[in-house]
């Protein structure tokens, strides 16, 4: 098969996936759906835990070699933004709105209360 088709069914399953378990669905969640949402949700905060620890074991890395101050400084402002980005993501999610973190809670607090998740 050549590679635009299996791009075009790794998308439609995408697509597929995100309205599957979305919140905005109005029925009630069936059992299939609330344990591939807490499927989802522990698969993506594991990924994001695990981006974080490997940001902050940079970060060890980064302070034990010998460079400039200037350019462990840079280094680690920037891998603590993206650490606490990584857990930010894992914890509460995306929202529809990339730039919108009202949206991001609202959507998440949609997802718990569907879903029946603790945090």
């Amino acid at each position: 098969m050549p590679p635009w088709f299996w791009i075009i069914v790794v998308i439609s399953a995408c697509c597929l996936f995100c309205w599957y378990i979305s919140p905005e669905r109005q029925n009630k969640p069936s059992k299939v759906q609330t344990v591939i949402a807490k499927t989802w949700i522990i698969l993506r905060r594991f990924i994001c835990f695990s981006g974080s620890a490997f940001g902050l074991f940079t970060l060890y890395i980064l302070w034990g070699m010998a460079e400039s101050i200037e350019y462990k400084l840079t280094g680690s402002i920037i891998i603590i933004f993206l650490s606490i980005f990584f857990a930010y993501v894992g914890i509460v999610g995306q929202g529809w709105y990339q730039y919108s973190i009202n949206d991001d809670f609202r959507l998440y607090k949609k997802i718990k209360d569907k879903y029946g998740i603790r945090w």
